[in-house]
């Protein structure tokens, strides 16, 4: 009963956040005119593949691929952002470090795309690490040397990876020949696989099996949620980054080289977030277009590594939730005409609910803890302290 408590503790307060931005998301739907009902509804058809209407003619196994494909790179980014949150970090830069791997992923498939698929596939992938390593890695020096804050480091080279993806496919050195803000496709080497072939003539569900694009960067985001757990609680190193998360003066005194912890805790959750923007061009878009200006996918991995409560379980939850409410966003708008931009609402809502919680300026009823006991006035401490000293020795 104590095990099932304290599970069910863990998750009360993910729970409540998301079962306050639902109803709240529904209040304001409701009071715009909308149906809530149908809003929802389209939302668990486009994201999960339930409830879905017959007269709107959405396949469910085709809004459950596509929510598939929305949640893998969520899986990599969420922990980008939770591991250095284990170390008392906040790595606000998982976007422009997915952007970084991105960008090493598109210029190694198109430099080398006429290597094999053994050779290429493997440069593609270990480049987009690599780069979203060195990307997490500069504001991990600064930290670690001057004290730089990440918050501010991070934001700013987010905005040198946008800008950085523009130069490079607007007029710049990656633009595709014919064509405009897009590059030039990746080698068919650089390419992850399917896992339902594109065959003419083969019919999956209904539906010819090429629409499915769920790919094997799937597997490969569940083998990342696996190390980063393997890491955090069964090595020497994850014990490091949980102390410095703890208490830097205490991990330092402990003999701990917090420095150190701090920069390889950046270069690994950058390597992540790489990871995740490489797997993006190799298992889905095959090229770099001006989608990636505004792709959200790191910023979207904060609140799932928040939601997750920085855990491998909880991010694997949380990326579900939120790809499903991607998927579902357009077929909800599409049958209940309700904007796609509830989504954001309701993502910002379940932001906003857990911060309050952790801020402690709002705490669900049913999850309060019980107050605990004063701590006792000055003056009675100072009595506590003196009635603890021995007496004075007696005198002859």
């Amino acid at each position: 009963m104590a095990a099932i408590r304290r599970i069910a503790g863990g998750f009360a307060v993910p729970l409540g956040s998301v079962v306050f931005a639902f109803i709240v998301g529904g209040l304001i739907v409701a009071v715009t005119g909308g149906n809530p009902f149908a809003a929802y509804q389209g939302l668990l058809c486009g994201g999960l593949g339930i409830a879905c209407s017959t007269t709107t003619g959405e396949n469910p196994a085709l809004q459950i691929s596509t929510t598939i494909v929305f949640f893998t790179p969520l899986l990599m980014a969420g922990v980008a952002v939770a591991l250095p949150f284990r170390a008392g970090l906040f790595n606000i830069g998982a976007e422009g470090q997915l952007l970084a791997g991105s960008v090493a992923c598109t210029i190694i498939g198109i430099k080398f795309s006429s290597l094999p698929a053994p050779i290429l596939l493997p440069m593609v992938l270990i480049g987009g690490t690599l780069a979203g390593a060195i990307w997490a890695g500069v504001p991990g020096v600064l930290k670690a040397t001057i004290g730089a804050h990440e918050v501010v480091t991070t934001i700013m080279l987010n905005y040198v990876a946008q800008w950085l993806v523009r130069f490079l496919i607007v007029g710049g050195p990656l633009q595709a020949a014919n064509g405009f803000s897009a590059s030039s496709p990746i080698g068919a080497g650089a390419r992850l696989p399917l896992f339902l072939p594109n065959t003419p003539g083969l019919v999956i569900f209904g539906l010819p099996a090429g629409v499915y694009r769920v790919h094997t960067g799937l597997l490969i985001g569940l083998a990342a949620l696996v190390v980063f757990a393997v890491l955090l609680w069964r090595t020497s190193l994850g014990y490091e980054i949980r102390a410095v998360g703890q208490s830097q003066r205490a991990a330092r005194y402990g003999g701990i080289n917090v420095a150190r912890t701090i920069i390889i805790t950046m270069l690994i959750a950058g390597a992540f977030s790489g990871l995740a923007g490489a797997i993006q061009i190799a298992g889905v878009d095959h090229n770099l277009t001006d989608k990636y200006f505004n792709d959200t996918t790191g910023f979207d991995a904060i609140a799932v590594a928040l939601l997750g409560l920085g855990s491998a379980v909880g991010i694997l939850f949380a990326s579900i939730l939120f790809g499903a409410l991607h998927a579902g966003g357009s077929v909800m708008q599409a049958d209940a005409g309700i904007s796609s931009s509830l989504v954001q609402i309701l993502q910002a809502l379940i932001l906003f609910s857990i911060a309050a919680n952790f801020l402690r300026v709002l705490r669900l009823p049913a999850f309060r803890r019980r107050p605990s006991a004063p701590a006792p006035t000055a003056p009675a401490a100072a009595l506590m302290t003196e009635a603890a000293k021995a007496p004075p020795a007696e005198t002859t």
